[in-house]
């Protein structure tokens, strides 16, 4: 296996361990503030949700022939689908037991994106300490 494949191995595993442990965080604030079932209910939402988002931005996309696909995809991605995104959360938070406000809805919808964000950040950082360190080892 090349070095480059465990190094991504190894964040993936890493960012893994580290979500689990935002949603068990995430998991126990909520409870304290009673709310835990409706909490659940969102978070498992969540899947459904990235897969019609997913479909509202990917369907028009593959539909529309050329660049003009690629200008539809980037359009949606970035205007719809977050709309689409923290509207549905806010719904189902809405009509979970106890019901959750918006605020509390659009915190879980955006935990995910957030955490994405600052894993795509921390792997850009490590990227030179791990390949010098790969380098030390005589792998890379």
């Amino acid at each position: 296996m090349h070095p480059f494949h465990v190094l991504l191995l190894l964040f993936a595993l890493a960012a893994l361990v580290a979500f689990a442990f935002l949603v068990r965080w995430e998991r126990s604030r909520y409870a304290q503030l009673g709310k835990a079932g409706g909490w659940r209910r969102v978070r498992i939402a969540s899947i459904p949700i990235a897969m019609a988002a997913a479909a509202i931005v990917w369907i028009p996309a593959q539909a529309t022939s050329g660049m003009e696909g690629l200008a539809v995809f980037y359009g949606l991605l970035l205007t719809v689908a977050p709309a689409f995104w923290f509207a549905a959360h806010w719904l189902v938070g809405r009509s979970a037991s106890p019901p959750l406000s918006f605020g509390e809805s659009a915190a879980i919808a955006g935990s995910p994106l957030a955490f994405g964000l600052v894993a795509v950040y921390v792997a850009h950082a490590l990227q030179t300490p791990a390949w010098l360190f790969l380098r030390s080892l005589g792998l890379a």
